[in-house]
């Protein structure tokens, strides 16, 4: 029997707790889960990646050193083959509205930090079907 790709997602924060912490919620939950530290970092990971082994969806914090949420979104968009991936940003800033009025057409949508696990996995369950849902974890993402 051939086993089953499990679905990527790319958790893309600089605060390694944070990132731990989704990365061992969405493997409980049957994803393979992938992360970087920044956005460049994402970026370069992403460009190497064969198409098949890119993520189906990218949470990115908005506010990182070396290349911040917004800015990894104008460059991933640069590249025809990265440019559908959605992208939820988070972040812990008071002013969720102001930022998404400044990167509207960047990120496909937005959640306040902290995060909580219902949360992420209704943001999920928006971005990747229902059905490549219940092939990857027939059990899981019960919300």
């Amino acid at each position: 029997m051939l086993e089953q790709k499990k679905i990527k997602i790319l958790i893309v924060d600089d605060d390694e707790d944070i990132r731990s912490s989704i990365c061992q919620r969405l493997e409980l939950e049957g994803f393979d889960a992938l992360w970087a530290k920044n956005g460049r970092v994402a970026l370069d990971y992403l460009v190497a990646m064969t198409d098949e082994n890119l993520p189906r969806l990218i949470l990115l914090d908005y506010m990182m050193p070396v290349m911040n949420g917004q800015d990894f979104c104008n460059e991933k968009n640069k590249f025809e083959r990265l440019a559908d991936i959605p992208v939820v940003m988070m972040t812990a800033s008071g002013n969720l509205i102001n930022i998404m009025d400044r990167i509207d057409d960047d990120a496909n949508g937005y959640m306040a930090k902290p995060l909580d696990d219902q949360t992420i996995l209704k943001m999920i369950k928006h971005f990747i079907s229902a059905e490549d849902l219940e092939a990857q974890a027939p059990d899981c993402l019960s919300i």
